[in-house]
C-alpha cells in the first residue's frame, strides 16, 4: 500500500470515530431516529407479544464461520441474542439459538448463560436453548426444524450464512405458523426469501438490527456513523465528478 492509501485509511477511521463519539453523546440527550424499516418494527413488537403469550424466539445464526466473512452477521446476531433475553424477564419460554459453527454455538451459549447469571432468564439452561445444529448448509437447515415443529416457536430470526437451502426452513415455518424474519447475509438466501411471504431484510439492514431494537447507545451510534460516511462518500464523488466536467482534477 502506498502512503496516500494508508493516509486515506487512517482519515476513515478518525472520521468514524469521530462520528460515532458525537451520535453516542447526542444519543444520550434525545433518542436516535431513523428510518422505517417494517421488518424491524414487526421484530420488536414480536419480542413483546412472545413474552405474554408464553412462546418462544428463536435466534438462527447461520452455517458461517466466525473468523471469516459472515463474523459480522453472527455478533450482529449475538447482539440481537442478548437484547431479547434481557426482554424476556418472566417468559415462560425464553430465547433459543442455533448455529452451524463451534465458535458461534458458544458464543449464543455464552450469552445464554449470561442471561442465566443476571436473571433475565429463570428457566434452567438446557440443550435446547443454545445448539449445533449441522456443520454444512443442508445438515444445518434440517437441524433448525425441530426448533419450528417441537418448541412452541413464534417468530424466529434467520440470520448469518444461510443460502438456497433457507427455501426448506421457509416452507416449514409456513406450515408451522410460524412468522420469520430473515435476515440472510448471502444474496442468494435474500432472493429466495425474497419470493417468499416473510419479513425480509436486504443488504446491509441485518446489521441494524441491534440499533433498531435500542440494543445500546453504541449501536444506534455506530449505525447513524455509517449513513454519515455514507453522505460523505457521495458527497466527494459529486465533487469530484463536477471538478472534472470543468476540466479541473485534485489527483
Amino acid at each position: 500500500m502506498t502512503s496516500l492509501e494508508n493516509l486515506v485509511g487512517l482519515m476513515v477511521v478518525f472520521l468514524t470515530a469521530a462520528f460515532m463519539v458525537v451520535f453516542a453523546l447526542q444519543d444520550r440527550k434525545q433518542n436516535l431516529s431513523f428510518r422505517r424499516i417494517p421488518a424491524l418494527e414487526k421484530l420488536d413488537r414480536a419480542v413483546g407479544i412472545a413474552v405474554e403469550d408464553g412462546s418462544r424466539l428463536h435466534i438462527s445464526f447461520g452455517w458461517g464461520e466466525f473468523l471469516g466473512f459472515h463474523g459480522a452477521s453472527i455478533l450482529t446476531n449475538t447482539a440481537l441474542l442478548e437484547e431479547i433475553s434481557k426482554r424476556s424477564v418472566g417468559s415462560d419460554r425464553p430465547p433459543a439459538a442455533t448455529s452451524g459453527n463451534g465458535t458461534s454455538t458458544l458464543l449464543a451459549v455464552d450469552v445464554l448463560q449470561s442471561a442465566n447469571r443476571h436473571g433475565y432468564i429463570n428457566e434452567r439452561m438446557d440443550s435446547r436453548r443454545g445448539r449445533l445444529a449441522g456443520v454444512t448448509a443442508m445438515s444445518y437447515a434440517v437441524g433448525v426444524l425441530p426448533a419450528l415443529h417441537r418448541e412452541n416457536t413464534s417468530t424466529m430470526v434467520l440470520g448469518g450464512a444461510l443460502g438456497a437451502e433457507i427455501r426448506l426452513i421457509l416452507d416449514a415455518a409456513e406450515d408451522e405458523q410460524v412468522q420469520v424474519v430473515a435476515a440472510s447475509d448471502s444474496l442468494t438466501g435474500q432472493s429466495v426469501a425474497f419470493s417468499s411471504p416473510v419479513e425480509l431484510l436486504i443488504g446491509e439492514e441485518i446489521f441494524a438490527v441491534p440499533a433498531y431494537l435500542h440494543a445500546g447507545g453504541m449501536y444506534s451510534a455506530s449505525l447513524l456513523a455509517e449513513d454519515s460516511l455514507r453522505w460523505l462518500l457521495i458527497a466527494i464523488i459529486l465533487l469530484g465528478a463536477t471538478l472534472r466536467s470543468i476540466g479541473l482534477q485534485i489527483l
